[in-house]
């Protein structure tokens, strides 16, 4: 049914035109309505038109579609009226499904701390102080490197160096940071210790911290190596004064950056006893000498030899040294003789000693009393030491085990060879 019974039909239109009456429609009531009825048609063709071109020409044009803001109609034009809900609208994005907020501010990649060994050599590196023994010695703060090492002057006795690199993504940003080990050390001294390096957005290097060092029952690092976001570090057990090889523990212990500082993550946290290590003690008296001849004089040393643990010794190694012209009678089984300067050695390897036990050695003494009258007295000394090391000393018997850390120095023992009355 025709909204208005006023509206002329479109054929009268068709009529009209194709006889070439007059097209014009009167002013009016019954004119706005018309002209408010074809604009409104108008529209609706020309949306649904254009919301077909759309869809139809989307996947060649979406991509090439600029952001813009929609043109602003003249003052005084009428609002459009929306177009049909079954017409979808064009969109300016070149993904209608997705419209991604953008940032304020553009991503960056982080820095590339995955430093060389040369590079690293040859670069001033922030070092944290070295403990209260070394810091006499080896360098700490900006310390710069040539060839991989630093001293604290050219005549010092210790020197830096860095003997290993790792690259390890700490962080967890996609980007590998620089673990290194570096040694201070000399002929009778030294520390190992990691470090972690990376870069900032200027590219300089910088100091993430200290991975681990001589801490707990660590004596000394051998080598490091990458294990995901960790690094892992191989470190040798604290025993006595130094590590030899041939006596001492290594492990492998993972350590992993917190967001603070480094932690262990993985591997043991000590390490069990070391099966070379014990503590022995020596203890003995004065030798009073008693004549038994015309011009000798006999005697006994008595020494006792304990063990405080924590190994069975299997083989503890005993040292005494005489002044000239003063023999043992009868040595234990196995003993062996040597020349010093003021007078004989006797080594000897006694029977195995358990934990906690004590053994007597009796050594008969026999002298002649006319070197027993000086004005100095004549004196004996003893060492007790546990086993040796494939490595030779001077002596050409190596190094013997060490002692547990805090083990008293009393492995040693001297006393007189007291004349005859």
């Amino acid at each position: 049914m025709p909204e208005n019974d006023n509206t002329p039909d479109l054929d009268d239109f068709f009529t009209a035109f194709n006889s070439g009456g007059p097209l014009a429609i009167p002013a009016g009531a019954v004119a706005a309505q018309h002209v408010a009825r074809r604009r409104r048609t108008t529209r609706l063709v020309a949306a649904g038109v254009l919301a077909v071109a759309v869809l139809a020409a989307t996947p060649a044009i979406a991509a090439t579609w600029p952001d813009q803001d929609p043109p602003v109609p003249p003052a005084n034009t009428p609002t459009p009226e929306p177009p049909p809900t079954t017409s979808p609208a064009p969109s300016s994005s070149p993904n209608p499904s997705a419209s991604p907020t953008p940032s304020a501010t553009p991503s960056t990649a982080p820095p590339d701390g995955q430093i060389g060994k040369t590079e690293l050599g040859n670069a001033t590196l922030e070092l944290p102080a070295w403990p209260d023994y070394l810091k006499d010695h080896c360098p700490a703060g900006r310390v710069k490197f040539s060839d991989g090492t630093a001293q604290l002057a050219p005549n010092s006795e210790l020197r830096i160096a860095i003997s290993e690199v790792s690259h390890v993504d700490f962080d967890r940003d996609g980007a590998k940071e620089t673990a290194a080990l570096i040694n201070c050390s000399g002929i009778e001294m030294g520390e190992s210790r990691v470090l972690a390096f990376d870069r900032d957005a200027s590219d300089n290097i910088v100091t993430m911290g200290l991975v681990t060092g001589h801490t707990g029952d660590i004596a000394w690092i051998k080598g490091i190596r990458a294990k995901g976001t960790a690094v892992e570090v191989e470190v040798v057990d604290a025993a006595g004064e130094g590590v030899v090889d041939g006596f001492a523990q290594s492990q492998w212990r993972a350590y992993s950056f917190s967001g603070k500082g480094f932690v262990q993550s993985g591997g043991p946290s000590t390490f069990p006893p070391n099966p070379h290590v014990s503590d022995l003690s020596i203890s003995g008296h004065d030798v009073q000498l008693v004549p038994d001849g015309a011009d000798t004089a006999s005697g006994t040393l008595s020494l006792t030899v304990s063990n405080q643990g924590p190994q069975r010794a299997t083989d503890p190694f005993l040292t005494v040294d005489l002044p000239s012209e003063v023999t043992i009678t009868s040595p234990p089984a196995k003993c062996e003789t040597s020349k010093t300067p003021s007078g004989t050695r006797y080594r000897c390897w006694l029977p195995a000693l358990a934990v906690n036990a004590d053994s007597v050695v009796n050594l008969p003494l026999s002298a002649p009393q006319s070197v027993l009258g000086g004005a100095q007295p004549s004196q004996w000394d003893a060492n007790i030491v546990w086993g040796f090391t494939g490595t030779e000393t001077g002596d050409g018997k190596g190094w013997p085990y060490p002692e547990p850390d805090g083990a008293e120095a009393d492995n040693s023992a001297k006393g007189n060879l007291l004349p005859a009355p």
